[in-house]
């Protein structure tokens, strides 16, 4: 009788090579756990593969615990105001949005009816303004940099060309209050209501959910922020999370 082992697909087990590639750096087509098994799906939950490649990126205040003001008088949808600028400088690979928690410091002056928008852009590039900011791959053990430009705060951008607006939404009625938290969550479908009603002068948390968005070779991704008649700028610190493929 024939060893059925001689017509068993055979795979290997990767760690800290890339995909498609084996731990003795020879290639191979399949990848498999160490009981000769295809995975074919998320093991652990869908980021943690994603992790373990090195592929997820966390992004943070420069400093946690020191706010980072936005624009001061933020009024109104403008395409050259940002709250939150990240450019893809791959020329190949994507990003891929996956949340983003921000957190009211201060709530600055008369900002009422408090409301974001997202878009992406070609040549949308920065010009001044805001706190550099440096994604930190989320598996110490490969240690990656990520691939995008990012500033978040008074930024002041270019206005794109082919400029899409990918999501817009309110978050507030009225002015925000110190305290706030808002969850922008990509591509998870409906998330809960607010647990605050949105003119309430409570602390509130407000999850909003957005469509799933990629950030292309050579576009940028702008998060802005308004607030009617809005004079002095809230402070936030913020954390966002997203992959790179």
């Amino acid at each position: 009788m024939a060893d059925p082992t001689e017509t068993r697909p055979t795979g290997v087990v990767r760690r800290d090579t890339p995909p498609g590639t084996t731990e003795d750096g020879s290639r191979a087509n399949r990848r498999t756990s160490r009981y000769g098994e295809d995975v074919v799906q998320a093991i652990g939950g869908d980021r943690y593969p994603l992790c373990d490649e090195g592929s997820y990126f966390v992004a943070t205040n420069a400093t946690p615990g020191t706010a980072i003001a936005g624009i001061a008088a933020a009024d109104g949808y403008d395409d050259t105001e940002a709250l939150l600028y990240l450019a893809n400088t791959h020329a190949t690979k994507h990003v891929y949005l996956d949340y983003v928690h921000l957190i009211c410091e201060a709530a600055g002056t008369n900002g009422s009816d408090f409301a974001y928008a997202i878009d992406v852009a070609t040549e949308a590039t920065y010009a001044s303004g805001g706190t550099a900011i440096t994604p930190v791959d989320t598996n110490r053990e490969t240690d990656n940099t990520a691939p995008v430009t990012m500033y978040f705060g008074a930024v002041v951008t270019t206005t794109g060309t082919t400029e899409k607006i990918m999501s817009h939404g309110q978050l507030r009625t009225v002015i925000k209050v110190i305290g706030d938290h808002y969850l922008l969550s990509f591509g998870d479908g409906p998330l809960p209501p607010a647990t605050t009603i949105m003119e309430a002068t409570a602390q509130a948390s407000v999850q909003k959910s957005c469509p799933p968005i990629i950030v292309p070779p050579s576009h940028a991704l702008c998060i802005r922020d308004f607030c009617a008649s809005q004079s002095v700028a809230a402070q936030w610190q913020f954390e966002m999370g997203f992959w790179v493929r």
